[in-house]
């Protein structure tokens, strides 16, 4: 009871005090990606933990090579097992304007007199690699690799992209199927806002490690994405798809149509590797690799153990990580516990670590060198082999303590007989469940069992519940939808009656639309954009004049709140209380 008190208490200390700090105070700077083009906006999220108070906005450094935009501010407070985490994310998208890699950050943020900063990222950014003379349409799949030549077992990262100007669902992707070729996703796929020809689109990044694992010229068949693309329903199909999208963009209906989409296919070219300077014990490990080792304790007593610990990691074919033998030693018993392997996936490619251990038991007291442990590589940037070894160990084993089970076998003092003595049989408890010795026992519990009536209450009672669940579920439902249609005629009503008060800001009001537009279609949506708007009015029967309308309205709010604008009043030229009118007499 006391502990719930006090969570209850923390609770309300948060919601009333939102600026109070919850412990220590640390920020984080993070990319939604280590790579982009010149076309590109990257996604910073810039994270206070330890206060909610979102006053103390972040001043960000190193970024006089790009165009930054603020975008949303969110704060969050989570309680768990008493302990308090609380903290604010703040937004922005950086446009790139020259090409190189750039240290992003660090953040800075000052909270009662004493600054905290962020941690640095690295960007790097490209040249784009689009085609002035093409226009694809408003959907398309890019594919390419980040090189067009190769080792055997070298990592190369595949890329697709997916750029659309659509409204698309249901998306299911086919990768090209090959002999020698294997893929491997590399974290979890972005989305991000770029220009393409001129043209802004949403594209959808993912990305995967393709390694082969023999040498030759291969040629990358197409991926595929299958999804369903949403078009205006009022055109004829047999139009182009560039016409039928653009002739009318903001449509007022939408219909989703099953389409798949395929990249271009790719050259690849993988080479041998070298036999110049090839180990004996290469196990055809391929990439950048570090080993490292401990010996724990340095020193104990004759018959105890120590662990040695070796830690092999890196980038690269991690999967081909070699099991590391230790080699008999003198003296000292060895017991090899399992290896286990951990792959990190990453926007650079596979990166893992194997661990290994053994327990060292030394029989005998003395000073034992532990020998070194090597492993070979192929690194393909420096186009040679190398050779990793650990550290050496020493163990030394002091004196134990003898430790030896002293049995006596005692027999009478007076030398007589040594045979078991027999004793008497003696009652020591008695079952806990009744015996029955008569059969009166068994009438009397005849006796106790529940009559007729009693009987055909018990057999009747879960059908009397069922039936009063039942009726109970019904009731609920038609309350719920009564309630539903109540809260869409008062939508309205509500809207402008705050809308006509005034004074609202680009935020407010944006806020104030979405609210109206769950309320009056009976909708639990968050973030409504104006698109999506305009295809709830649309299917909800308003015209096409009055969707487009509200539609321009609320992008007009987007753009203010995405600019930085938010917390400004609100100048839209447009009337939107007549609007509202209109919408409440045409929608169903």
């Amino acid at each position: 009871m006391r502990k719930t008190f006090q969570t209850i208490a923390t609770i309300l200390l948060f919601i009333l005090l939102p600026g109070v700090a919850s412990g220590d105070i640390s920020v984080s700077l993070k990319l939604d990606r280590s790579e982009a083009t010149l076309v590109d906006s990257v996604r910073l999220t810039v994270g206070v933990y330890g206060t909610r108070n979102s006053a103390a906005k972040p001043i960000l450094n190193a970024l006089d090579d790009f165009t930054v935009t603020p975008s949303t501010t969110s704060s969050r407070l989570q309680i768990v097992n008493g302990q308090v985490d609380s903290g604010v994310d703040y937004t922005y998208f950086l446009q790139p304007k020259k090409t190189g890699t750039f240290q992003i950050g660090p953040a800075e943020v000052t909270i009662e007199g004493k600054t905290y900063r962020s941690n640095r990222e690295i960007l790097t950014v490209v040249e784009s690699t689009q085609s002035a003379d093409s226009d694809p349409g408003p959907l398309f799949l890019d594919a390419s690799i980040s090189s067009a030549k190769s080792y055997v077992e070298e990592q190369v990262v595949y890329t697709l992209k997916l750029y659309r100007r659509a409204r698309v669902s249901d998306i299911s992707l086919n990768l090209p199927g090959a002999e020698y070729l294997s893929f491997k996703q590399l974290g979890k796929p972005v989305e991000y806002q770029s220009v393409h020809n001129g043209r802004t689109y949403q594209v959808l990044e993912v990305r995967y490690g393709l390694i082969v694992s023999k040498e030759g010229d291969y040629s990358i068949e197409p991926s595929r994405m299958n999804l369903k693309l949403f078009l205006p329903k009022s055109h004829s199909p047999r139009s182009p798809l560039e016409e039928r999208f653009f002739k009318d963009p903001f449509f007022s209906i939408t219909t989703g149509r099953p389409m798949t989409v395929a990249s271009q296919p790719l050259k690849l070219k993988v080479i041998p590797l070298p036999t110049e300077g090839k180990p004996s014990d290469f196990s055809g490990l391929v990439g950048s690799f570090q080993i490292e080792s401990r010996l724990e304790p340095a020193t104990v007593k004759a018959g105890e153990s120590a662990t040695l610990t070796v830690f092999l990691k890196g980038r690269g074919n991690v999967n081909r990580m070699p099991d590391l033998k230790v080699p008999e030693l003198d003296r000292i018993k060895l017991y090899a516990d399992q290896p286990t392997l951990t792959i990190e996936p990453d926007a650079r490619g596979l990166a893992g670590t194997k661990t290994m251990k053994w327990a060292l038991v030394p029989e005998e007291e003395g000073l034992y060198e532990i020998p070194q442990l090597q492993v070979s590589f192929f690194e393909p940037k420096h186009r040679q082999y190398k050779e990793i070894e650990t550290l050496p160990h020493s163990l030394t084993v002091v004196p134990g303590e003898d430790k030896a089970i002293q049995l006596s076998l005692v027999g009478p003092a007076n030398g007589g007989s040594t045979g078991v003595v027999k004793q008497e049989i003696k009652e020591i408890a008695r079952d806990i469940l009744p015996i029955h010795t008569s059969v009166r026992d068994l009438e009397a519990a005849h006796s106790a069992l529940p009559g007729r009536f009693t009987s055909f209450l018990i057999v009747l009672t879960p059908l009397f519940l069922y039936a009063a669940a039942f009726l109970g579920i019904r009731l609920r439902r038609k309350s719920v939808a009564t309630s539903a249609a109540t809260k869409a005629k008062r939508a309205s009503k509500a809207f402008l009656k705050q809308y006509r008060s005034g004074g609202l800001s680009w935020s407010e009001l944006a806020e104030l639309i979405r609210h109206y537009l769950n309320d009056r279609f009976g909708l639990s949506l968050g973030s409504v954009t104006a698109e999506e708007a305009a295809v709830i009015l649309a299917s909800n029967g308003v015209s096409s004049d009055a969707t487009e309308r509200f539609r321009t309205i609320f992008q007009q709010l987007e753009d203010a709140v995405f600019t930085g604008k938010g917390q400004e009043p609100c100048g839209t030229e447009e009337e939107l209380s007549e609007l509202i009118r209109q919408i409440e007499k045409e929608a169903r």
